[in-house]
């Protein structure tokens, strides 16, 4: 029987402050909310956040996101007060892309597909 429906869980301190980042921040959706869990939508993408007491150290995870105007997501972000750690640049796959962090310190890349 194939596997199906996966989808990341990210560990966090502070649930309403990670869900806050996503959802005002990303354009994420809440799609559901018990305890010390939640589950987090963007189109057809899910991502579990859960409360606990005990986080590994920040870069466990990078999160890709894509845009289709990455200066503009990052111009918006960083007026939010979000720490920008790589600026947009062009890459050498076809992509611009940048990096901003979440407020456990995870990477979240946003990407733009750049025309051949």
């Amino acid at each position: 029987m194939p596997l199906h429906d996966a989808f990341p869980i990210l560990h966090t301190p502070d649930l309403a402050r990670a869900a806050a980042f996503y959802i005002e921040r990303l354009g994420f959706e809440e799609r559901y909310r018990f305890s010390n869990f939640a589950l987090l939508g963007l189109d057809a993408f899910e991502l579990g956040l859960t409360e606990t007491r005990e986080v590994a150290p920040a870069g466990r995870i990078a999160l890709w996101l894509y845009s289709d105007d990455v200066d503009r997501e990052i111009d918006g972000l960083r007026a939010a007060g979000l720490p920008v750690t790589r600026e947009p640049e062009d890459m050498e796959w076809g992509e611009r892309m940048a990096v901003v962090l979440d407020p456990d310190g995870n990477e979240v890349f946003i990407g733009q597909r750049l025309a051949p």
